[in-house]
């Protein structure tokens, strides 16, 4: 009777499961070919800063197929502005097209067009886009904040630092706004109190000074933003920005341990190119879930001269104004660590199968220490030694 009564509970138990799991099947929209087919992608941006014009084609990965992006090469890539003068764009294997001179800058009050033609003859063109002039950042600063951390039950205040701008038109020309940005940060080998670990046995370890060449101690890193921050100023009679957050540093990095640097590069837009760009955002941010929003292509101001079919992307030409901004280690409370705080170091006498890398003397011996990674062997593997021009 038991048994029975035990099998008659598993049998309903799997009547009610059966109904639940037949609602998880997978969804397999129907697609158009166009939902397939691969497109042209293109990144193109003009500005009045000094350097060549660059232009990067691509084609989009189709939505029913896995593969990384393939480059477009040997097209005919063009910028033609309003005054009848044609820049002829070269391009190598990665895709990037740029004119042959190098000190080409974009003209406030000019416009700019971008043609295209594919070695298959397929031709697109950007609508005219105008450099329109952008007033200076009035100031670039930080501003330290308590954040809440909750972690395993527990509460507690963690400081940030949120770097901001303030900046308007005092002639009301400019509604729409973009900022991108460039990170520095100093780094520096942890050479005193090093734990080195030894192979005899039982294995021990000591606290020790190294000597390591003086090239591979001091390091800057450098990376540019991976977005693009966009803002409007259509609402705000005074035609201004205050305290627009650039980005915020929190606690665990090692930007911020010894001298972080920041630019920040202001731009104005137009209407086209600012709504372009809060559509990839709003894209890009809404597809948490089996609720949210289905991806779509967004497509920008690039269209084939047969009007059979859109580019992905946008080509577009922006006056540039930046300022920089420097932040020591004293200047704030955030909690910092070394870049190479993990770092283990050992002697040679370690198993030979495991990768060596030389960091350095034991200070005052011959003795010579080894770490297991090139990271922590050397700063020149995380950045630069040279010391950037603008380094105070």
């Amino acid at each position: 009777m038991t048994c029975k009564y035990k099998i008659s509970k598993l049998i309903l138990l799997a009547c009610l499961i059966l109904p639940v799991e037949s609602c998880l099947e997978p969804i397999s929209p129907a697609l158009k070919n166009s939902d397939s087919a691969a497109s042209l992608v293109v990144a193109g941006q003009i500005t009045n800063e000094v350097g060549p014009f660059r232009v990067k084609l691509t084609t989009s990965v189709p939505i029913n197929v896995m593969y990384y992006v393939v480059p477009v090469l040997d097209a005919d890539v063009r910028i033609i502005d309003d005054k009848g003068n044609s820049f002829l764009l070269n391009g190598d294997d990665s895709g990037w097209y740029e004119t042959e001179d190098k000190d080409l800058k974009g003209i406030p009050g000019n416009s700019y067009t971008l043609t295209i033609t594919t070695k298959e003859g397929i031709q697109y063109e950007s609508s005219p886009v105008l450099m329109q002039e952008v007033p200076d950042i009035d100031s670039l600063y930080f501003e330290e904040v308590e954040n809440t951390k909750i972690a395993e039950g527990q509460v507690s205040l963690q400081n940030w630092l949120n770097i901001l701008v303030n900046s308007h038109d005092p002639d009301g020309k400019t509604q729409y706004w973009s900022f991108e940005f460039e990170e520095t940060w100093e780094v520096m080998m942890l050479t005193d109190h090093v734990k080195v670990f030894y192979s005899q046995e039982p294995p021990s370890f000591t606290f020790e000074n190294v000597t390591i060449d003086d090239e591979k101690k001091i390091c800057w890193v450098t990376k540019p933003s991976t977005s693009v921050l966009v803002t409007s100023t259509t609402n705000n009679s005074l035609d201004e920005i205050r305290k627009f957050n650039i980005c915020s540093l929190g606690p665990g990095e090692d930007k911020l341990n010894i001298r972080y640097s920041i630019l920040v590069k202001q731009s104005s837009i137009s209407k086209e190119l600012y709504t372009f760009w809060k559509q990839l955002m709003d894209a890009n941010e809404n597809l948490a879930g089996i609720y949210g929003k289905i991806p779509a292509q967004v497509y920008g101001n690039i269209k084939s001269c047969d009007g059979s079919s859109n580019a992905l992307g946008y080509f577009s030409a922006s006056a540039v104004k930046e300022k920089r901004l420097f932040i020591d280690r004293t200047q704030h409370n955030v909690e910092t660590v070394s870049a190479y705080k993990g770092c283990s170091y050992f002697d040679y006498g370690l198993p030979s199968w495991i990768p060596k890398s030389y960091f350095g003397t034991i200070k005052g011996t011959d003795i010579k220490v080894y770490c297991s990674a090139d990271y922590c062997a050397d700063c020149r593997t995380y950045g630069t030694n040279v010391k950037p021009v603008f380094w105070k």
